[in-house]
Formats: C-alpha cells, sequence, structure tokens
C-alpha cells in the first residue's frame, strides 16, 4: 500500500484546481481495458487506487513493489476530461491536452507544435517563453534542415550526427541510456525457439563491431537488459564472448548441420528467418542488415524486412523484430520484469517478452526483487536474473545506444541550460539537452 499526498495550490492550465479526485480518476482511467491505454503494463500490479483522507490518495497493490515509485511519474489529467470507456487514441485529451507543467498548448497541426510558457508554473514562468516542435520522421532530411539552420536543434542517428562535430556552429551532445536494442527470437519457429541456438547466436554476433560500425562508437554491449549504470545491480559476469568457433560448436551439437549452399539445416528445415524492423528508423535498418551479414558465415541466412509495428504485430510468433525497450529505466525492476517474467506477453503488449520465455526460477528471482524491501536481497536477485538469463537468453540483444543531438552552438550565449539524464527508451527532442528547458535561465 502506498499513501501519498496531492500538493495543494497547483493549477491545471485550464484554470482548475489539482486535486486527489483528478489523479484517481487518471489511474482508473488507465486500468481500464476500454481505455486500451498503452501505460496499462506498467501498473499491472495496481489493484485500486482510491482517494485518503483530504489531500491523499492511497494506491493498494497486489503484492509488495519497490519500484511502483516510477508508476508515480504518469501524466494526471483533470477527471472532468477523463471520457470514461472511451479508447485513449480518441480522447479530447489528444486534441486539447491540459497539464501542469511549465508549458501550455499554443498551436498544433499535423507537423508543428508551439508551446508557450506556463506563466501560472508552480516554479515560476520558465525563462525560455516559446518553444516550436516541427515532425520530420525522415533522419536524412533532418540532417539536411540542421545543416540549413531551419532548426535550432534535433535528434539523429549518431553517424549524422557525428558529421556535425567539426562544423562551426554546431554542436553534438550525446546522452547516456538504457534503451537497448536487439532482436526477438520467436517461439514458434523451429530454428529460433532452439535453446541450443539462441546461446549460439548470442556467442557468435561481435557487439563490439556492431557498435563501432552503426553506432560509430555510441553504445555499450548489451548481454542482458540491464546496463553498467544500474551499479551494484549490474553483474559484469552475465556476458558472452564474442567466440565464432563455440558458436559453430553449438550449432553442431544442437543438430544444425551445414549443407552444400552454405545453409545449415536440420531434419529439413533450414536455419532461416525473417528479421523486421520499421521502415522508418534507419538506426534499426542499419542494426538489421549489419546482423544479418555478421551471421552468414555462420551458415544462417536472415532476410531483413521493413514492417510496421501494426504489421509485425501479428508476425511476432514466426518472424524476428528489431525491438527497442527501457521505457521506464529508474528502477532494475521496470527495466526487467516485462520482458522475462512468465505473464508476459499476456500481461502487457506484444513486443513485452516477445519470445514468450518462461523459467520458474526467474520467475522467482524478479518476485523477489520486485517485492523485497531489503536492498541486499534485491541485489542478489537481479545478479542471479543475469546469470540465469546468460545461460538461456530469450533474445538477442545487441547494444545499449546513446542518444545523439545536434543543436546551435549559439544556444550557450544566451541561456544558462541543464544537463541530460539516463534517458529512456523514449526519446527525442523533449528530451537530450532540452529534457529540462523550463529550467533553463538567461545569462
Amino acid at each position: 500500500m502506498w499513501d501519498i499526498t496531492v500538493r495543494q495550490g497547483i493549477k491545471f492550465s485550464d484554470g482548475t484546481s489539482l486535486d486527489p479526485a483528478d489523479v484517481v480518476a487518471s489511474y482508473r482511467a488507465i486500468k481500464d481495458p476500454r481505455t486500451a491505454s498503452p501505460l496499462a503494463g506498467t501498473i499491472e500490479n495496481l489493484a485500486a487506487v482510491d482517494e485518503h483522507g483530504p489531500h491523499g490518495v492511497r494506491f493498494t497493490l497486489h503484492e509488495p513493489q519497490v519500484s511502483f515509485k516510477t508508476s508515480l511519474l504518469v501524466g494526471i489529467a483533470p477527471s472532468e476530461k477523463i471520457q470514461a470507456a472511451t479508447p485513449v487514441s480518441d480522447s479530447e485529451l489528444n486534441r486539447h491536452p491540459i497539464g501542469t507543467g511549465p508549458y501550455v498548448l499554443d498551436s498544433f497541426d499535423s507537423s508543428s507544435l508551439v508551446l508557450s510558457a506556463n506563466e501560472d508554473y508552480r516554479d515560476g514562468a520558465p525563462a525560455v517563453k516559446k518553444v516550436s516542435y516541427t515532425e520530420s520522421n525522415d533522419d536524412n532530411a533532418r540532417t539536411q534542415a540542421m545543416a540549413g539552420s531551419d532548426y535550432t536543434g534535433t535528434i539523429l542517428p549518431t553517424r549524422l550526427a557525428s558529421s556535425f562535430a567539426q562544423r562551426e556552429g554546431f554542436e553534438v551532445v550525446t546522452a547516456t541510456s538504457a534503451d537497448w536494442r536487439g532482436i526477438s527470437l520467436p517461439s514458434n519457429h523451429p530454428f529460433t525457439k532452439d535453446p541450443g541456438v539462441r546461446l549460439a547466436l548470442n556467442v557468435a554476433v561481435d557487439r563490439e563491431q556492431i557498435i563501432s560500425g552503426v553506432l560509430a562508437g555510441a553504445g555499450r554491449p548489451a548481454y542482458t537488459f540491464i546496463p553498467p549504470e544500474y551499479g551494484k545491480y549490474y553483474n559484469s559476469k552475465a556476458a558472452f564472448k564474442h567466440d565464432p568457433t563455440r558458436a559453430r560448436q553449438i550449432l553442431d551439437a544442437a543438430g544444425w548441420k551445414a549443407c552444400a549452399d552454405g545453409i545449415r539445416a536440420k531434419n529439413g528445415t533450414r536455419a532461416e528467418f525473417s528479421l523486421l524492423y520499421n521502415p522508418g528508423d534507419t538506426l534499426r535498418r542499419d542494426l538489421s542488415l549489419a546482423l544479418a551479414s555478421q551471421l552468414e558465415p555462420y551458415g544462417i541466412k536472415i532476410t531483413v524486412q521493413p514492417a510496421t509495428f501494426d504489421q509485425a504485430e501479428p508476425r511476432v510468433g514466426q518472424d524476428a523484430i528489431m525491438l527497442g525497450g527501457g521505457d521506464t529505466p529508474y528502477d532494475v525492476d521496470t527495466q526487467l520484469y516485462k520482458m522475462l517474467h512468465s505473464s508476459y506477453p499476456k500481461a502487457g503488449a506484444y513486443y513485452d517478452n516477445p519470445s514468450h520465455y518462461a523459467d520458474k526460477d526467474m520467475d522467482r528471482e524478479l518476485h523477489t526483487g520486485r517485492s523485497s524491501t531489503d536492498e541486499k536481497s534485491r541485489i542478489r536477485a537481479y545478479q542471479k536474473v543475469q546469470s540465469l538469463y546468460v545461460e538461456d537468453p530469450s533474445m538477442l540483444l545487441l547494444a545499449f545506444i546513446d542518444h545523439s543531438y545536434v543543436q546551435q552552438s549559439s544556444v550557450h550565449e544566451r541561456w544558462a541550460t541543464t544537463s541530460t539524464l539516463l534517458e529512456p527508451h523514449e526519446h527525442g527532442t523533449a528530451w537530450g539537452p532540452w529534457a529540462k528547458i523550463g529550467q533553463w535561465a538567461n545569462k
């Protein structure tokens, strides 16, 4: 059970006051299956939420969860504006958003968003009075617009961002993240469902080469879902050593033998599968192609195909997908649970535990890490989670990527800016050097 007190005197951008009823209505809407909220999977442990006292809210959980603090980061909307049982995609708040932050909506359309300073913001009106965003899904188009100084700043894949490093008038900012990239290994595919194959793939891939070539060095190898930034929770021994000889031995022992055409096979089934990537993401495309190239010499054929997320979802059981994750990396539990606990993907989305990994020992350690209030017990549990994973991997993780941003260097001539954060999978022009733009000050 968690009891929180709602701060008094806070106003929404429509002038109404924030109160416990708004918090309760927001969480209940997320939990309601009829709203189809993408946040529902993050509060699956929430049994009930109710007003508690004049200014309080009580969250009742199914079981103890130390990491529930990360679920308190959910944005709150006025209860009067929440449409019960209405899909979140149809909510009026999508067109007329209301919040309590440092900025309010000025205008928006299909390709642009303009925010103005909230002069009644609780911590004082921000010094930056207007922020304008322009939508551009094409990496190359954003690069050209940035080079022409059409943008003050933008996010770019590292290889494109690095071209600005030596250009006068620009600076490149890199933010460390818990944002991983890797591929699902379908549980219904005759090749990728083989535990020996999963282990061999993890041993065969040269992560350092991929980071150097595709990420231009802006990343760290990912063996499990836990990056070194988690400190004592990170198990440095839980890693896959790049070992081509061992990878081939594992494949041979699992019965996948090389054929005349160079592709391995077992009982008439070829060692091949399709790998899907989001067509709007050049980084996922390049990672997919690099992986296919690396695994070809092992007698494994990967066919790389573009597919939107809607197109990929019904194929998750048969085709691999280049995925990213680390949505709420502010506790080890939320970085791991949805990807490895056997209750997923049923309890969440198709990209949660997409390989349908299920192991009772893993479930037990994840439960201990989630529910224990003793830090030493949590550390032991998560160290064990990582050890179990490298013995029987569910996916082929490649790298934790550093997010790269480019901005005009003149920004620092006018503003005293703020530092970057440990970034989640979700990132973009509201992150990086602009994550706390409401705190910038005039020089």
